[in-house]
């Protein structure tokens, strides 16, 4: 693979190798908080990842890292309710976007690019599902290769993967503008028509919150 971590430390892409942020305050409220900022115009296109109805009223955009401890929480205790409730009715259009916080969230990443469109979010519900095994395994680049053969990958075509520069830099370059625009510091940071809120939120905060600005529109 291209040492493109070479720029690490030099400002330009500056990979944290933190494990995420804490999660939302885990409580039975069901009050969303209050939100960390505002993006007015998150630049979605033909290139994300994304899942229902393009038209939909509530866009969530979700910045996630796959060693992400509290995205996996995320990404297996809230998120799944909120596709079958809100995203699989179209109410909702969800758009996930990597934010590596290490080399091997990066590697994730690239396979799940590689495993193709149709193919990429099964991945990621499987690496995220997973994660405890494979990222915690003491060659987490084995485990990882392991388990994309699982999902119908083969061998040749990880490794092939892992040294695709077009994808890395791709990954990358949107951790980048992240960072730099949308002042994106942890995962899972998550974009709610615009409004940002950094550490996710539970499932009945985020159902809350989603109802209200359906209601709205």
């Amino acid at each position: 693979m291209r040492n493109i971590w070479k720029l690490v430390g030099t400002g330009a892409i500056a990979l944290s190798l933190a494990t995420g942020a804490p999660a939302a305050a885990q409580n039975n409220a069901a009050e969303p908080p209050a939100p960390n900022g505002r993006v007015a115009d998150l630049r979605i296109g033909d290139a994300d990842y994304t899942l229902g109805n393009a038209g939909a009223a509530v866009t969530i955009v979700e910045y996630a890292s796959l060693t992400c401890p509290h995205c996996a929480s995320f990404h297996t205790t809230v998120l799944p309710d909120v596709k079958k409730e809100f995203v699989d009715t179209g109410k909702v259009r969800y758009v996930y976007r990597d934010f590596p916080l290490d080399r091997i969230a990066l590697a994730a990443a690239m396979t799940a690019r590689c495993a193709g469109r149709d193919s990429f979010f099964g991945f990621i519900d499987t690496f995220y599902a997973a994660q405890a095994q494979w990222s915690r395994a003491s060659n987490p680049i084995v485990a990882l290769g392991n388990l994309a053969r699982l999902g119908g990958m083969s061998q040749e075509t990880f490794d092939a993967c892992l040294q695709n520069n077009d994808i890395q830099n791709a990954i990358l370059q949107q951790r980048l503008e992240a960072s730099n625009d949308f002042k994106i510091e942890s995962t899972p940071t998550i974009f709610v028509n615009g409004a940002k809120y950094s550490g996710g939120m539970t499932l009945d905060q985020l159902r809350t919150l989603l109802s209200r600005l359906l209601t709205k529109n």
